[in-house]
């Protein structure tokens, strides 16, 4: 039996098994249903350390906090491991007169994050073209401090670290059933003969997260849904002449649906995407669903009221087909993003680069935006965590762990004399002020 099993073997799942070993002693382990960790979304992102100024400080707080401060571990560790960490900058540009007033909340919104004066900066449509002559808008905020990464590099050298020290790392490992009894929580996994004891489970499971919850009798009231996001790669003659990255400002803020963008990733190589396909499973990488039970299973899948009420939505399902349309013809996503780069051709789209899910929890009112976190006395569910997410994992999972702690929760475990990680009080004074 272990005295803590953390399931989910993604960036944030890895952070928090990193901030377990690095308070408490114990025995640790950290499961994944694929033969290697950190095979979804971690790789499937686009890789950029984002600065918070997009994220309003009242609604989206944790977030927001935990972005600011995940900013400074992450460079700490890329310096310290030798890993990317090039600082490319962001334009957030306006293409339309009224959205030059989400410019300004975002600079105000920026400040209140933390962030500081001499990071953000707003350029009429000038002197964007002056340090962007590809690109065209209304105005755009400036953030000097958006980094390209490789978050997949970085969780591969933070499960290195904690391989090292002797944690329990179970691949191969899909949890079918969950069990809680007075004192620990059993887990049926897939293929193996026997079921894995924690005395304490921290689910970390991203798309599969409201499924384990629900094995465990919570969050029954939700749904979820998956969007795949596809991202095109440009020729490298152009995307060369576009040095930052290149967001705009989203036209409709109460879908989880990003407008285009152009990003510029840490190796070099330039994309633009994404759209947001409606697909049956977290995983479904082309396609509508990995096979007809996959899809059933979703069609299926209760409560109904919340799905109802959203495919009853006629804007929401306006938008699900222009997002299916941009993922079958090159053409649609190009005409998108030639509303800030007018001078992009379809035929610079040279090919498919990688596409990611991201699944949104969704109950009778609609989305919900912020993280959703359960707990039995046993367990600790973290669902619905979304981007900024690889941004503030390192932070997030500091801030969940120490909550848990203070809880009691974690108390068969015995504190360490030093820490091993990041500076804790460094982050928690991020979620204090």
């Amino acid at each position: 039996m272990f005295d803590v099993a953390v399931v989910g073997g993604g960036i944030l799942g890895i952070c928090v098994a990193t901030w377990l070993e690095g308070l408490l002693e114990g025995s640790i382990a950290i499961l994944d249903k694929e033969s290697s960790f950190a095979s979804h979304t971690t790789t499937r992102n686009t890789g950029v350390v984002h600065r918070p100024f997009y994220l309003n400080p009242g609604k989206r707080r944790v977030f927001a906090r935990s972005a600011q401060a995940s900013y400074h571990l992450w460079r700490e560790w890329a310096e310290c491991k030798g890993l990317p960490w090039k600082q490319v900058g962001t334009l957030e540009v306006a293409t339309e007169p009224e959205q030059v007033s989400a410019l300004k909340h975002y600079l105000d919104w920026g400040k209140a994050n933390g962030m500081d004066d001499s990071e953000l900066e707003i350029l009429d449509c000038g002197e964007v073209a002056e340090i962007e002559p590809k690109v065209r808008c209304e105005a755009a905020l400036y953030c000097k401090t958006d980094t390209s990464v490789s978050y997949a590099a970085f969780a591969h050298s933070l499960l290195q670290d904690l391989a090292a020290r002797n944690m329990s790392i179970l691949t191969n490992a899909k949890v079918n059933d969950l069990r809680e009894t007075d004192h620990s929580v059993e887990l049926s996994l897939e293929g193996w003969s026997k079921p894995v004891s924690a005395k304490y489970l921290v689910n970390c499971a991203g798309g599969n997260s409201l499924d384990l919850a629900k094995m465990m009798g919570l969050a029954n009231e939700f749904i979820d849904l998956h969007f795949r996001g596809e991202y095109w790669l440009v020729e490298q003659s152009f995307g060369a002449k576009v040095g930052r990255n290149v967001y705009s400002v989203p036209r409709h803020r109460e879908f989880p649906f990003l407008d285009p963008h152009l990003i510029a990733r840490a190796d070099g190589r330039r994309e633009i995407g994404p759209n947001a396909v409606l697909v049956a499973g977290p995983n479904t990488y082309s396609g509508i669903a990995r096979g007809p039970l996959e899809l059933a299973s979703k069609i299926l899948e209760k409560p109904w009221t919340p799905k109802l009420k959203l495919f009853s939505n006629s804007d929401f399902l306006s938008l699900v087909s222009q997002e299916w349309r941009s993922s079958l013809f090159v053409s649609e996503m190009c005409k998108r993003v030639q509303r800030f780069i007018p001078s992009l051709k379809m035929e610079q789209l040279v090919s498919r680069g990688l596409a990611g899910v991201r699944s949104n929890i969704v109950d009778r009112n609609g989305f919900i935006s912020e993280t959703i976190e359960l707990g039995t006395p046993c367990s600790h569910h973290i669902l619905n965590y979304n981007s900024p997410g690889a941004t503030g994992a390192p932070a997030y999972a500091a801030y969940t762990v120490s909550r848990l702690m203070e809880k009691g929760h974690l108390d068969h475990l015995k504190k360490k004399s030093a820490i091993t990680i990041w500076n804790l009080d460094f982050v928690l004074d991020h979620f204090r002020s």
